[in-house]
């Protein structure tokens, strides 16, 4: 069965009166922003107090890295725990620990092991309110409402971080992370009068009884949730797809030498700007004119490999206006990231949901980070920049083609399944 919508803003309305995602969403929107805020504001403290450029690079790192343990260590208490009292207990207590880096001269090292706190306790929080997702949403609403809790986070990060550099100047640094603190406070409020309490979806890390065993018996442990990802197909390609996003964001790690390349440094804000606004626009442009959720499902693969072929144009030394052609054209394919996390979330079953959460997203942060790096690196041996992205772009499209077949094959198996 197809579901179609009757227009992209009754899709918007029909998704925000439902009560439990509205709150979801809200919160989700308002600490992004408020999350912006705070990086840019520690940013500019740390920078005032050490006067150190590679001070300032590291504690702005430590807004990402943490993920990277975090993630796969902490995300199994969105299983083990009920997942609204998860996000509460994670919301109240990143309140209060960006309350503490908001105090007036608090050491510098204080302050990075509480930045370091608040990045952990972020992965669970996250994990449960992913899983939360598809519970939240009517089963035919669920791709709408994956696109526009996505599409939201990304503008509301765009926002915080343009506008954030204004705000710190005007209220300064410890007043910005105060009222980040106030919008966990804020998240916690709403999560806890908006979303629905479940029970655990796997409090003892195990199978459910099959029929015949007896009372006495103890049900088997559960499948190591990376043996279920690898084991299931339609998983294990929706992950590859994903982390093709390694090759996509080389062209952003190397966005200051690039434009000093071109002959405009000025221009490297626009090309780290070009891939998450293009890609909000590709989102709008899939949802708005691809109703049907299958359709949306096919388009997957051919919009993955789409998001790293125009990076071989940079072969042929690009201007900056070919430049802006081609990211954009890759921004916008990049689209399909939001269908490939809606089919993940269809397919994740519910016990497994938070871990998952945090492999992926773990997996993802290391992809992303990873492509960079590789990319500054080879860049540095290679002594040019377009060649380094052409050749991304070229062996990212020759994986996307292989994950793109794989999903194909994937999906067309599930939809003979339910077909039959």
């Amino acid at each position: 069965m197809t579901h179609r919508r009757a227009s992209s803003h009754g899709a918007l309305r029909g998704l925000l009166v439902l009560r439990e995602f509205r709150g979801m969403w809200i919160a989700s929107t308002v600490s992004t922003a408020g999350d912006s805020l705070a990086t840019v504001a520690l940013s500019l403290l740390v920078y005032d107090r050490t006067k150190s450029p590679a001070w300032t690079a590291a504690v702005y790192a430590m807004t990402m890295l943490p993920t990277l343990v975090s993630g796969p260590m902490l995300a199994w208490l969105a299983d083990r725990f009920p997942r609204r009292a998860v996000m509460v207990i994670c919301a109240w207590l990143q309140a209060a620990l960006v309350a503490l880096m908001a105090i007036p001269q608090v050491p510098l090292a204080v302050m990075i092991v509480l930045l370091v706190l608040v990045q952990m306790i972020a992965s669970p929080f996250l994990a449960a309110q992913e899983a939360t997702l598809p519970s939240a949403l009517p089963k035919e609403r669920y791709n709408d409402g994956v696109a526009l809790f996505g599409s939201s986070v990304d503008v509301a990060q765009m926002v915080g971080l343009a506008g954030a550099g204004f705000i710190v100047a005007a209220m300064g640094p410890q007043a910005a992370l105060a009222v980040d603190a106030a919008t966990f406070v804020l998240v916690a409020i709403l999560i806890q009068f908006s979303v629905v309490h479940r029970p655990a979806a796997d409090p003892l890390a195990r199978a459910p009884r099959r029929k015949g065993i007896g009372v006495g018996d103890e049900p088997k442990p559960k499948r190591n949730t990376l043996n279920l990802i690898f084991s299931t197909p339609t998983l294990r390609s929706v992950l590859g797809l994903r982390l093709l996003a390694g090759f996509a964001m080389v062209p952003a790690g190397l966005a200051v030498p690039l434009a000093v390349e071109l002959g405009a440094p000025w221009s490297a804000g626009l090309i780290l700007a070009l891939e998450p606004a293009t890609n909000v626009v590709g989102v709008a442009l899939l949802y708005r004119f691809v109703r049907d959720d299958r359709a949306r499902d096919r388009l997957i693969g051919p919009l993955a490999i789409l998001s790293l072929v125009p990076l071989i144009g940079f072969a042929s030394d690009p201007n900056l206006v070919w430049t802006v052609a081609l990211l954009t054209i890759a921004g916008l394919a990049g689209a399909f990231h939001t269908p490939a996390r809606a089919a993940w979330g269809r397919t994740m079953p519910d016990a497994y949901r938070g871990r998952a959460h945090g492999i992926a997203r773990t997996a993802l942060r290391a992809s992303q980070g990873g492509g960079m790096a590789i990319g500054g690196t080879v860049a540095q041996a290679v002594g040019s920049i377009t060649l380094t992205i052409a050749g991304a772009g070229a062996v990212g499209a020759l994986l996307a083609i292989r994950a793109a077949s794989s999903w194909s094959r994937a999906n067309n198996e599930v939809s003979a399944d339910v077909t039959l």
